[in-house]
């Protein structure tokens, strides 16, 4: 299956539209060879009777089938109505050849945001149930799910993105088409490959580049993807679908570390004390070789919960790394973390193995950034010779679930590519108090529930993570605070040659 993926053109009279690059790429849509051609959302500039009915005229001289969904722009000025009026409905599901493609509107009226609500939400999971043994199956939305890098701040995720992402891995989806952000970006998470395209023919480009579209081949096993620039230069990417195995035997259990995020200690209500001692004496007879808590030590930045903190966290044997969250450093705990935990950006390594730190939060802010003087020196402290390299922080750079997504760095698609380019083997982060892991490229992202507050979203109930690295494999298991129950977050083949230069 051949497929043109395209986005973001931005039909329209004004400075915004670059005609000449349209045209360039229109001579693709109508003379390419292609089963299908997907329009991931910004057909107009602004949502305009004119610009539909130009958008129509133009993408209608093709006979090769064609789905387009609605992006910000085509839902300012009431244009959502008009979308449907001129060039078909906003969500649905279509059949083509050994193919079915969901296609979700995730615009609302006058905002740059992006949403899918709950009708829209049970329809993606109902078709996929309906259609679950379709060879290929295509998801198409506008809106990124997976933040993007040389974007930008990061603010126009969906906000239930983290919701999106565990349904698309538990169904296995084999692709995922978005636009948005003008930049092409592509990502193997699992096995499902997302695709985002730039900009076809705006005239607001990032970062120096130019105007590209997305040639799709999918044969057998293998899914190939091609980004085309219009001065010609091309990026190719190919992707096998992972094999699933079956472990008999992990090899030698080499390391195991604690993961452990919001324990917000303190004498107030968030913080559930028996919840802490009994994780914490379950944790001692799991004998680790190192907790890494990835922020929200304290409930507030005050040298009362500092005090406190450390006089429970001072018990143990384990050596403990620790990277804040905005909390940790509010009020006097810009002063009190340094004076109470050490450095803010700590590190570990045993010669083989590699923790490094590196701070997301900001002075009396939930959000968090890490900057690009930052990231340039955590590459080089991951210019190290050790086999497993591990980077912890607070803010999470995967949309999480079941929490409106606010939580990610406002640079989380340039560290999350850095990191993924790096092949960084572990990513641990801790924000919006829910467990997740899923594998971005060769880099395993890994988020930690509360350990001890009540504000947490699991329904298995506050928890940490146990992260074992064996000879072949790396294991995550979350375990219950109070009760010490297990369950498996997910099982990865470790490379063992990985080549992190």
């Amino acid at each position: 299956m051949r497929i043109l993926h395209i986005s973001d053109t931005h039909i329209g009279v004004g400075s915004a539209f670059n005609s000449e690059a349209f045209e360039h790429v229109f001579k693709e849509v109508k003379d390419g060879v292609y089963d299908l051609v997907i329009h991931s959302g910004d057909i107009t500039q602004g949502g305009r009777t004119q610009e539909f009915k130009k958008a129509r005229e133009i993408l209608s001289c093709t006979e090769t089938p064609c789905i387009m969904l609605p992006g910000n722009h085509d839902a300012r000025s009431g244009g959502l109505f008009l979308f449907e009026k001129y060039i078909g409905p906003l969500n649905g599901v279509r059949e083509v050849g050994d193919a079915v493609i969901i296609y979700v509107n995730s615009a609302f009226e006058d905002s740059d945001q992006g949403r899918v609500g709950m009708v829209k939400f049970n329809m993606m999971r109902d078709a996929l149930n309906k259609y679950g043994e379709k060879p290929i199956k295509i998801l198409a939305i506008h809106h990124h799910i997976i933040p993007i890098p040389m974007a930008g701040r990061e603010r126009n995720v969906l906000y239930n993105a983290g919701d999106i992402l565990e349904l698309i891995l538990k169904e296995d989806l084999d692709l995922v088409l978005s636009g948005h952000r003008h930049y092409p970006n592509i990502y193997q998470i699992e096995n499902t490959v997302f695709i985002n395209a730039g900009t076809a023919s705006a005239t607001k480009t990032r970062y120096g580049d130019i105007n590209s579209y997305n040639v799709i081949e999918i044969k057998d096993k293998e899914r190939k993807v091609k980004t085309l620039r219009i001065d010609g230069k091309v990026q190719q990417y190919s992707f096998a679908k992972r094999k699933r195995r079956i472990f008999s035997d992990f090899g030698k259990r080499e390391f195991r570390a604690i993961q452990v995020a919001n324990t917000l200690i303190s004498d107030s209500r968030p913080f559930l004390k028996r919840n802490f001692t009994n994780a914490m004496a379950t944790i001692e007879e799991l004998k680790p070789d190192l907790l890494v808590h990835c922020g929200g030590i304290v409930r507030e930045g005050i040298a009362g919960d500092y005090d406190y903190a450390l006089s429970l966290l001072s018990e143990f044997d384990f050596p403990i790394l620790y990277t804040p969250a905005g909390r940790d450093i509010n009020y006097l705990g810009y002063y009190l973390f340094p004076t109470y935990f050490g450095l803010i950006d700590q590190r570990f390594s045993n010669e083989t193995i590699l923790f490094q730190g590196i701070s997301s939060a900001q002075y009396d802010s939930q959000e968090g950034i890490v900057g690009p003087s930052q990231r340039k020196a955590l590459l080089e402290k991951l210019q190290s010779p050790e086999d497993i390299k591990a980077v912890f922080l607070h803010h999470n750079v995967l949309p999480i679930p079941h929490s409106r997504e606010k939580g990610l760095l406002e640079d989380s698609g340039d560290l999350l590519r850095d990191l993924a380019n790096a092949r960084v083997d572990l990513i641990l982060t801790g924000t919006s108090s829910h467990p997740f892991a899923a594998q971005v490229e060769d880099s395993i992202v890994v988020n930690a529930n509360s350990l001890s507050s009540i504000y947490q979203r699991s329904v298995f109930g506050n928890s940490f993570n146990i992260i074992d690295i064996y000879e072949g494999a790396i294991a995550v298991f979350e375990v219950n605070s109070l009760w010490g129950r297990q369950r498996l977050l997910g099982i990865w083949e470790r490379n063992k040659n990985t080549d992190h230069s």
